[in-house]
């Protein structure tokens, strides 16, 4: 059975794992995502810095007995805050040209979003007596 904890956890190996590969490889990314405009390589970095943390408060999340349910909110908005920032670059052509680059933003952004709504459902499941 998935559980709110596991939902986090994965949702924090996936921000501390972009994250990292953000950090690390910038240049790299920039480049996968768009050859004709691409994302600038200091908020590459940044971004990876911000998913590090983000995925570390997660993980932290994940370890308390009934993480507060505002928490859960907070993590779920920004996993859609994801997906709808992903929507507009691609629609604006922004830093994602690349027919590669938006298959995988895109895809990312479905997972993302995913693990927003597995968050908000298992919260509400917790929420809910048991008969």
């Amino acid at each position: 059975m998935v559980t709110l904890k596991h939902v986090l956890q994965l949702n924090s190996l996936s921000c501390i794992g972009f994250g990292i590969l953000f950090a690390i490889f910038p240049y790299p990314i920039s480049a996968f995502l768009s050859n004709d405009s691409p994302a600038p390589i200091l908020i590459l970095l940044l971004l990876g810095i911000g998913l590090i943390l983000h995925g570390l408060h997660l993980l932290w999340a994940s370890l308390q007995a009934i993480p507060n349910k505002a928490l859960i909110q907070y993590f779920s908005a920004g996993d859609f805050l994801w997906v709808l920032a992903t929507a507009i670059l691609i629609v604006f052509n922004i830093w994602v040209t690349t027919l590669h680059g938006i298959s995988t933003a895109i895809l990312v952004a479905i997972v993302v979003g995913l693990l927003g709504l597995a968050q908000i459902k298992q919260a509400v499941d917790i929420e809910k007596p048991s008969n």
